[in-house]
């Protein structure tokens, strides 16, 4: 073996750097790994300040004044290294969370550093993301602290590494407008005394996130009407008499009753938080022309309601299909946006659009114009008179539209229900002959051999049990 003195080595070496000066990185290019904090978690203590009273974001705000969250000691700071901090914010255990600026800054010489969060972001954060509701809330806050040096950040104790979680206890700002939870529409037949007044529906959601109130009423011709809410109350601009739609006006600003002159079922939408009205005439079902029926309403299933808002049911599907108010196409028409869950009254939308051939759960509001539509891949029996228990559906056999579903079942004493998809989200119950969604459990006829027929074609929905 030949021996090579040092410096023949390092001319060896050179050769090879100099060869790679052509070298092509394979595609795509080598992992990178993120940058190594200079600190480690065992160099840091995080200690919260938060308090238990709540914060008055506007106060916090108007005074130029952040919210402490907690402190930082750190065993050592190199020499032109600082801190910067990422917040998470969460209302529902960080299911879901959004990211929020926070400040960092050293107290003194001590390694002791405090990081804050601005109450305007914290604000702009809740209202964007979370909710519009102005009452005193909660949400979980946990932070990234990252090294700084040169620009370059290095997350402290790697990607999964949080400070926290800390609770923070608010009172947001206050709104621009008060939304009452509960509205009633007055109507009289002179102007003074009334002869009718019916509370608004509304859903369960906070009346921040969701300012839609609704109701259904037969009005006599002449009728006046206006809003009371539980702090103010509302009318229309002065002169606008027989108006459908429009702007509500408090009472104390200028407003005035409206006047309808037409004798007809109505149902009236208000917006509390754009002030605006409109009375439609009130539909009783939907229809669902399509690519599955021909696009004929008569050939379609239909969408029930129980508050002239919320409609829905079961729908074969195949492609393109539009909601229609009439069984023809002289009444409204409710197409896409274009936006998934979203619907429009314009004539000249586009169709919405199953996606797949098959059975439909569907459901719209008029007032939000939205919409869903689940796809029932199966459909059984499920209850302690199955030969599964409560714990798993006894399957049925689809027909070529997915409107009867059948089978031959055993059936023991004791009680079932109709559910799809192996979960609960779709189910009926209550009588064979008029099944309805989430409907009761239902008796088991007695023991023995069924030929079963799920019947959603048209409304009520029914089942034939007929023993074998």
């Amino acid at each position: 073996m030949k021996n090579f003195s040092i410096y023949g080595l390092l001319a060896v070496m050179s050769l090879g750097f100099a060869a790679c000066d052509n070298y092509e990185e394979p595609n795509p290019a080598p992992q990178t790994n993120p940058q190594t904090s200079v600190l480690q978690t065992s160099d840091i203590t995080a200690a919260s300040k938060l308090t238990a009273e709540a914060y008055n974001l506007k106060d916090l705000n108007d005074a130029n004044t952040p919210i402490l969250v907690s402190d930082l000691t750190v065993t050592a700071m190199p020499d032109g290294y600082e801190f910067k901090a990422v917040a998470q914010v969460s209302a529902d255990n960080f299911a879901t969370s959004f990211e929020c600026p926070m400040t960092v800054e050293a107290v003194d010489s001590s390694n002791v550093y405090n990081v804050y969060m601005s109450a305007d972001d914290l604000q702009s954060l809740y209202y964007d993301n979370i909710s519009h509701n102005p009452a005193q809330t909660k949400v979980a806050l946990r932070y990234a602290l990252y090294t700084v040096y040169n620009k370059q950040e290095a997350r402290v104790g790697g990607p999964e590494q949080y400070y926290g979680p800390y609770e923070v206890n608010f009172v947001p700002f206050p709104p621009t407008r008060v939304i009452d939870d509960k509205y009633t529409v007055w109507f009289s037949n002179d102007g003074g005394a009334t002869t009718q007044k019916v509370e608004l529906q509304h859903s369960d959601i906070n009346p921040y996130d969701d300012p839609v109130f609704s109701g259904k009423f037969d009005i006599t011709p002449g009728w006046q009407w206006f809003i009371a809410g539980t702090t103010s109350e509302f009318g229309v601009v002065s002169g606008l008499e027989n108006e459908l739609s429009g702007e509500l006006i408090p009472i104390k600003e200028g407003g005035v009753n409206g006047v309808l002159n037409e004798s007809l079922p109505y149902l009236l939408t208000i917006n509390m938080e754009t002030l605006t009205y409109e009375f439609s005439v009130a539909v009783e079902q939907l229809y669902t022309p399509g690519n599955s029926n021909g696009w004929s309403q008569e050939a379609s299933q239909i969408l029930t309601t129980n508050d002239y808002v919320n409609y829905s049911g079961y729908a074969y599907l195949n492609g393109e299909y539009k909601f229609s108010t009439a069984p023809n196409w002289d009444g409204t028409n409710l197409g896409s946006t274009g936006v998934e869950g979203e619907l429009t009254t314009d004539g000249g939308a586009g169709n919405l659009n199953s996606g797949a051939e098959g059975l439909f759960w569907l459901n719209v509001n008029i007032a939000n114009l939205t919409y869903t539509a689940t796809q029932c891949t199966t459909y059984g029996l499920i209850g302690s008179a199955t030969e599964g228990g409560w714990d798993m559906s006894t399957p049925l056999t689809p027909s070529a539209d997915f409107l009867k579903w059948t089978g031959t079942v055993k059936l023991f004493d004791g009680e079932f229900k109709f559910r799809a998809n192996d979960g609960w989200d779709i189910n009926l119950g209550g009588a064979l002959e008029n099944l309805t969604a989430g409907g009761d459990n239902i008796a088991s006829p007695g023991q023995g051999t069924y030929e079963v027929t799920l019947d959603l074609s048209t409304v009520p929905y029914s089942c034939k049990l007929v023993k074998k």
